[in-house]
């Protein structure tokens, strides 16, 4: 069985595919992004693909959740590898949602809140779920719709909140920080990868959360990564104005998961510590000889 896996090259795809390279699983990668449906079908040749793990999304950490092109193109380069796998007979599609689909509503968030996203990429993700929803959906092929929550672990982008303020505390650097008392559900990247790969193995049909169920106020978690790595006093809450949509609280249920057969590996102390390590070792790895 071949098992393709896009945006391998990213922050959840490197986890998905160790993982089940780990496992021997025979795979087919596609890193990056592809230019149209002629490209597609070069690059999946005549594999016979039984089940893919659609992550290959536009993120660009500075305006992903806006950025209209961007998320367009994701969009229409989604639509294109679903025709693509239909013609292949792939069984079984997990894609890579978001918790940024839903609207404001009762925590926990269930999978079947209401999806009222105020963001570009929030509908750009709910729209394609939507069609996967129609007769676009090939014969046959079972649809596993995963909304991510928050997730962060070692190697994520240095631009995103947790490795920023590493980088910013090892180096003992002041960091403008909103007040932090919005609520949020962290999940490491690893569970990530195994929700994932936890709905293909047993063909789930239909939306998911991916998730520990469980919040945490940002202050809290960013205050315990530095006391990890230094000093937390050089986290300055407040001085930054929060978005004008950015919510107090997004905690999911992960009712559904769990039933699927999947438990988290890391506890929120466990992410919180391998994230300190990783960005720790870097930042040793980065300094002249003469210091370490």
């Amino acid at each position: 069985m071949t098992v393709l896996v896009t945006g391998a090259a990213g922050f959840i795809g490197n986890a998905v595919v160790r993982i089940l390279q780990q496992r021997g699983e025979q795979l087919l990668v596609l890193q990056h992004r592809w230019e149209g449906s002629a490209s597609l079908d070069v690059a999946l040749g005549s594999a016979d693909i039984a089940a893919c793990l659609h992550l290959g999304w536009y993120a660009g950490a500075s305006d992903y959740l806006v950025n209209v092109f961007e998320n367009r193109r994701s969009l229409n380069d989604s639509l294109d590898l679903v025709a693509a796998l239909g013609s292949r007979g792939c069984a079984r599609l997990v894609v890579a949602g978001t918790s940024a689909e839903y609207g404001v509503s009762p925590v926990p968030l269930v999978e079947s809140s209401e999806v009222a996203p105020w963001s570009v990429y929030g509908a750009a993700k709910a729209s394609f779920h939507r069609l996967l929803c129609s007769s676009l959906r090939p014969t046959g092929m079972s649809v596993s719709w995963a909304r991510l929550f928050n997730l962060t672990g070692p190697g994520e982008s240095p631009t995103r909140l947790l490795p920023n303020v590493a980088t910013h505390v090892l180096a003992g650097r002041p960091i403008e920080l909103t007040d932090g008392t919005q609520v949020r559900d962290f999940l490491h990247v690893d569970d990530v990868a195994r929700g994932l790969i936890t709905a293909m193995d047993v063909g789930h049909d239909g939306a998911v959360n991916v998730c520990t169920g469980e919040g945490v106020r940002l202050r809290d978690l960013l205050v315990d990564l530095a006391e990890q790595l230094g000093e937390p006093s050089l986290l300055r809450f407040g001085e930054r104005t929060r978005a004008k949509n950015d919510p107090d609280c997004v905690v999911g249920s992960s009712t559904v998961l769990r039933q699927l057969g999947w438990r988290p590996s890391f506890d929120k102390s466990q992410t919180i510590v391998s994230v300190a390590n990783y960005w720790r070792d870097m930042h040793q790895r980065t300094q002249p000889s003469s210091l370490k």
